[in-house]
C-alpha cells in the first residue's frame, strides 16, 4: 500500500503554521473528515492575531466587499472574527461647533464699550462718570382757590346744606353786592320750601327773600339773574297777600320776567315762569275781571293760552322736562276745547 503525503502551508498575518494532511485513496471516509476538520481548525487559529500585537479594525468599502462579508457572517466561525459593519459616526462640521451666540457676543461688546467709555470720562473729568438722574415728575397744578360766590353756588347745587348756605349768605350780605343779594333771595326760597306748608317761618323767609331780590334788581337792573329772582319772589309772596295786592304784583311780575327773558333768552326757568304766569292770567274769566275791577279798582293783566304755549315750548326746547311737557299738553288741550 502506497501513501502520499502532501504538506499544506497556510500563511497568516502574524504567524504561519504548517499542517500535514494525509491523503490516500485507500483512507476511509472517517479519516478524510478528521483531516478536513483539523485543517479548518488550523486555519481559524492562523487568522487570529498573535498575542501581544495590536488589533486592527477591518475597513471594508464597496458593494462586492459588503456582499462577501455578508456571506461570511453566515458562517458561525467566521462571524466571531469579522464584526458587523457599523456606520461611521457623523460629526458636526467644525464651523458649527465653533459658532458663537451672536446675542451674547453683542452684549459682551456693549459691556466692554461701556467700561471703556466710563474710564475715558473718569480720566478727562477726574471723577466718576455722571449717572442718569430720573426726570422729576411734573408738579400738579395748584388748586385754584374757590371764590365765595363759587362756594355759594356749590352748596346750592349740592342741595343738602340749605341752612348752612343761608347762614353764610346772611353773613356775606352787606346790601351792596347784587350777586350776593339775589343768591340770598334764592336761599331764602329754598329754605321756605323745605318747611311744611303750615309752618309760620315760611312767610318770614319768603318776604326776606323778596327784599333781597329787590335790592339786587336795584343795584344791577341789567343783571338778568337779579330780574329773574325778583319776578320769582314776587310770585312766591302771593300766597301770603290779599287779592288786591296780588293784582298789583301781577304787573310787576310780568315786567321783571320780561326783562329777565330779554337778558337771558336761553334760560329755561325764565321761559317756564313766563308760561306759568300767562297760564294763570289766561284762566281768569270775564266775570272775574269785571268783579276785580269793581271791587279792587283795577283790572288784572291780560294773556292768552297761546302765549303760555309759546313759553312752555321754548322751555322744553332749552331744557326738556316731564313737568314742562305736561304743561304743554295741558295748554294744547285747553286750546282744542276752544279756550283762548
Amino acid at each position: 500500500m502506497s501513501h502520499l503525503v502532501t504538506v499544506y502551508r497556510i500563511p497568516a498575518r502574524h504567524s504561519s503554521i504548517t499542517v500535514a494532511a494525509i491523503s490516500s485513496t485507500q483512507l476511509n471516509s472517517m479519516t478524510r473528515c478528521f483531516v478536513a476538520l483539523l485543517a479548518l481548525c488550523s486555519a481559524t487559529n492562523a487568522l487570529r492575531p498573535a498575542p501581544g500585537t495590536a488589533r486592527h479594525r477591518v475597513v471594508c468599502r464597496g458593494r462586492k466587499t459588503d456582499a462577501l462579508l455578508g456571506a461570511l457572517r453566515r458562517v458561525p466561525l467566521v462571524k466571531r472574527i469579522v464584526k458587523k459593519k457599523q456606520a461611521d459616526p457623523v460629526t458636526p462640521p467644525p464651523y458649527l461647533e465653533e459658532a458663537l451666540d451672536y446675542a451674547d457676543l453683542i452684549q459682551q461688546e456693549a459691556d466692554e464699550a461701556a467700561k471703556v467709555l466710563e474710564q475715558v470720562v473718569q480720566h478727562v473729568v477726574g471723577g466718576a462718570a455722571p449717572t442718569e438722574t430720573p426726570e422729576p415728575a411734573p408738579e400738579e397744578p395748584a388748586a385754584v382757590e374757590e371764590s365765595p360766590l363759587e362756594g355759594f353756588d356749590r352748596l346750592h347745587a349740592a342741595g343738602d346744606a340749605v341752612d348752612a348756605l343761608l347762614a353764610q349768605l346772611r353773613d356775606a350780605s352787606n346790601e351792596k353786592d347784587a350777586q350776593v343779594e339775589w343768591r340770598l333771595a334764592r336761599a331764602c326760597l329754598d329754605a321756605a320750601n323745605a318747611l311744611p306748608d303750615g309752618d309760620a317761618k315760611r312767610e318770614g323767609l319768603v318776604f326776606e327773600g323778596l327784599r333781597a331780590a329787590e335790592r339786587a334788581a336795584t343795584l344791577a337792573p341789567d343783571d338778568g339773574l337779579a330780574q329773574k329772582w325778583l319776578g320769582v319772589m314776587l310770585g312766591s309772596v302771593g300766597d301770603f297777600q290779599t287779592t288786591k295786592e296780588k293784582i298789583q304784583n301781577s304787573y310787576k311780575i310780568r315786567e321783571s320776567l320780561d326783562a329777565a327773558y330779554a337778558l337771558l333768552p336761553d334760560d329755561a326757568t325764565v321761559a317756564l315762569a313766563l308760561g306759568q304766569w300767562c297760564l294763570k292770567v289766561a284762566g281768569v274769566s270775564f266775570v272775574e275781571r269785571g268783579l276785580a275791577r269793581a271791587v279792587f279798582g283795577g283790572s288784572p293783566p291780560e294773556a292768552t293760552y297761546a302765549d303760555a304755549l309759546k313759553f312752555f315750548q321754548r322751555a322744553q326746547i332749552l331744557k326738556p322736562a316731564t313737568k314742562t311737557k305736561a304743561l304743554v299738553k295741558l295748554v294744547e288741550g285747553k286750546m282744542r276745547a276752544g279756550a283762548k
